[in-house]
This record gives structure tokens, sequence and C-alpha cells, in this order.
């Protein structure tokens, strides 16, 4: 899950590994089911932080990538954009989708 502390902004820009949008559905589920938010997305040797846009200052979350790993689920959606679905998982704790 997300990190205890605060999120706190990149400041090490030499460190990313790859940065850019994605879709991350939401945790919470509304009458129509779960929603999908566009998110500044930035990855480091050790961190995964998402961010409301690429302006963004302070993240929305972070959470180590220890002990995660990814894979492909295209049943996730059922639109075009199936076929580029994947899910980060981690034993005990949140899964990311």
């Amino acid at each position: 899950g997300l990190e205890e502390n605060p999120p706190k902004p990149i400041l090490d820009t030499g460190n990313i590994l790859k940065q850019g949008y994605l879709e991350k559905r939401s945790r919470d589920h509304s009458f129509f089911g779960a929603e999908w938010h566009k998110r500044w997305c930035v990855l480091n040797r050790k961190t995964f932080y998402y961010y409301a846009n690429e302006k963004s200052k302070q993240p929305r979350g972070t959470f180590s990538i220890e002990h995660y790993s990814a894979r492909l689920v295209s049943h996730l959606r059922k639109d075009s954009r199936k076929k580029c679905c994947f899910e980060l998982t981690c034993p005990g704790k949140r899964t990311y989708e």
C-alpha cells in the first residue's frame, strides 16, 4: 500500500527510469463500477509515484516497488485499451491496476 509518510516531490530527476501518463483504477467503486483516472506517473529504481498531472509538485501517492511484480491483465477493461492493461502486485499489499 501507500507509505504512511506524506508523499514528497521527486527532487533527483537523474534516477527516473520512466515517466508519462497512465490510467490508474480507483480503489473506491462508484455506482457504475471502478473509475479510471489519468495520472502522471514516475518510476525510479525504488519508488513509483503518481501525480494529478505533469505540472503537479506533490504526488497524489507513492509506494516502494520492492517485492512488486507486474503482469499484463487484459480483462480489466472491455475497450480498445484492454491489451495495454497491467497490474502491480505484492503479497499482503495493495494491488495497483
